[in-house]
């Protein structure tokens, strides 16, 4: 088999943007893949591949491999193909002094002779360098990508994000009936000219405590400091949480937030990719190369005719003339019609159908034989009442091995969809898989992938943050996951055997005996 160095980038920005690619790449399968890359870049892609073979190297003092080290370390785990999703010089020179047959990546810095497969890079902001990292994944065999970024949910990050929240005295967010918090994400990596100055964030958090909306800072150790600036005088509604926790309980952080105010950086596309609003201030860079991905963002950017001039240092002074322009006001109006949006995406109960919603008949075809589990329509009336969008979602592989055909899926769901009716229950939308990577290659939607819950929240409007995935196996736990939900575990169909597998339910927040009783701790625990 094939053996692929995937390289990933040195940003944290860079490497959540490059996730829809690697995704493809993942579900593509072309072969054996091993990571490369940071300590926080090897984390925030763990769940891509959780068995595959990492590298860790070396930037500045942190620990890992340095250049000669990853040099023999890359050639002696014979390497096949050298995926470089990286522009830097050194990147390339490492993989071509590995003896790595194939080398991919951009042909820039000047390192065309050290790929054998140089990839032009159009001008910056022609695209968005999410299709650029794209473009080199498909000289892998990737052709099918999910549209945004996103990381899925981690409950020992979240559990960790919850307690900082309780030990500063703050709602823990995601609830109905708190009040939303407000992320305040001052820092910024790639020089000082990207800063909104942080006398302009003070001014934001005073005129937002003024209404009487709270938050915390959000940020790397180093941006503390700065936390504590923008803070000093605040009330008991702000707190700073910078360097609370690493790169995961930033994220499970902002994910717990309405909306968050960042500049052109890392924790842009955190929060993008967990699902927050994000308030992006913009000036010396392009919002068409770097914009923050996903549905609600608002970009904010004053006129300036030297920007973009992607210079990590302002010729014209400190702060940036681009940035200093982009008045509190103008960012505390945004901050605020997004508190305010009605609707900002409700959350859904996604359920698994066979074993789950009904009676687990292996390949079920016959609607005659399709039978809700007892008591489940009385369940998810309550649920639905109190506010969820329902969501089937179901792997149908039937299809693909030609022991049924679309039609029949579709009998079956209509089969279901009536009883629940018959009992005042409306399910919002039917979503399944009809492969099997067997017989019709790989995809995007069928579990553990997240493809079918990640089009159900772009049709329906739904957040993915405050939704729950029901289902009866390991791969309907990671399906969700994997989109952003928390994960219920039910003991009927193949969930009693699942419960006792080691490590299937890792990432379950609770295992209940059937639908009834899950949706029952659900509304309860909510």
């Amino acid at each position: 088999m094939m053996r692929i160095l995937v390289r990933l980038p040195n940003w944290v920005g860079d490497a959540l943007l490059a996730l829809p690619s690697l995704e493809g790449l993942v579900a593509a399968a072309p072969g054996e893949l091993v990571f490369a890359g940071r300590a926080l870049l090897l984390e925030l892609t763990a769940h891509l591949s959780p068995t595959s073979r990492r590298f860790l190297l070396r930037k500045g003092a942190e620990p890992g491999l340095r250049r000669a080290a990853a040099t023999w370390a890359f050639r002696r785990a014979d390497i096949d193909v050298a995926l470089i999703l990286t522009p830097s010089f050194s990147s390339a020179l490492i993989a071509w002094g590995a003896g790595i047959r194939e080398r991919i990546g951009w042909a820039e810095q000047g390192r065309g002779s050290l790929l054998t497969t140089s990839v032009p890079r159009e001008p910056r902001g022609s695209r968005h360098i999410t299709r650029e990292f794209e473009t080199l994944v498909r000289e892998v065999g990737a052709e099918e990508f999910p549209p945004d970024p996103q990381l899925p949910f981690h409950p020992a990050a979240d559990r960790s994000a919850a307690r900082h929240l309780e030990d500063s005295g703050l709602a823990c967010g995601l609830g109905g009936d708190e009040p939303p918090l407000v992320a305040l994400c001052p820092g910024v990596k790639y020089g000082p000219a990207k800063q909104w100055p942080t006398g302009h964030f003070r001014a934001l958090r005073e005129a937002l405590e003024a209404a009487g909306l709270g938050g915390i800072v959000v940020g790397a150790p180093e941006d503390r400091r700065m936390g504590e600036a923008i803070l000093d005088g605040a009330g008991p509604l702000w707190h700073n949480l910078a360097g609370a926790g690493g790169i995961l309980v930033s994220a499970a952080l902002l994910r717990r937030c309405r909306v968050a105010v960042c500049n052109d950086t890392g924790v842009m596309h955190l929060a993008a990719a967990v699902g927050t609003p994000v308030a992006a201030l913009f000036g010396p860079t392009d919002p068409n190369w770097t914009g923050p991905r996903g549905a609600g963002h608002r970009i904010l950017r004053e006129p300036c005719d030297c920007s973009p001039c992607y210079e990590r240092i302002c010729p014209h002074g400190q702060p940036a003339p681009c940035m200093a322009r982009l008045v509190p006001e103008t960012v505390l109006a945004a901050v605020q019609a997004e508190v305010q949006r009605p609707g900002a995406g409700q959350p859904a109960i996604f359920l698994d159908r066979d074993g789950t919603l009904c009676a687990l008949v292996p390949y079920l075809a016959d609607p005659a034989r399709a039978k809700l589990i007892p008591l489940a329509a009385r369940a998810l009336r309550e649920a639905s009442d109190a506010g969820y969008r329902l969501v089937v979602v179901s792997n149908q592989s039937g299809v693909a091995r030609g022991m049924f055909d679309a039609a029949a899926v579709d009998a079956v769901n209509e089969a279901l969809a009536r009883q629940l009716a018959e009992e005042g229950v409306h399910v919002d939308r039917f979503e399944y898989c009809p492969h099997h990577p067997e017989f019709t290659g790989p995809c995007l939607c069928r579990k553990p992938a997240p493809g079918m819950l990640r089009i159900a929240a772009r049709e329906l409007g739904l957040d993915l943050r405050r939704s729950w995935m029901i289902g009866d196996a390991a791969a309907d736990l990671e399906a969700g996951v994997r989109a952003g939900c928390r994960s219920l575990l039910v003991r009927t169909g193949y969930g009693a055997e699942v419960e006792v597998e080691p490590g299937s339910v890792s990432s379950a927040t609770e295992i209940s005996d059937d639908l009834p009783s899950a949706i029952r701790w659900l509304l309860d625990s909510d």
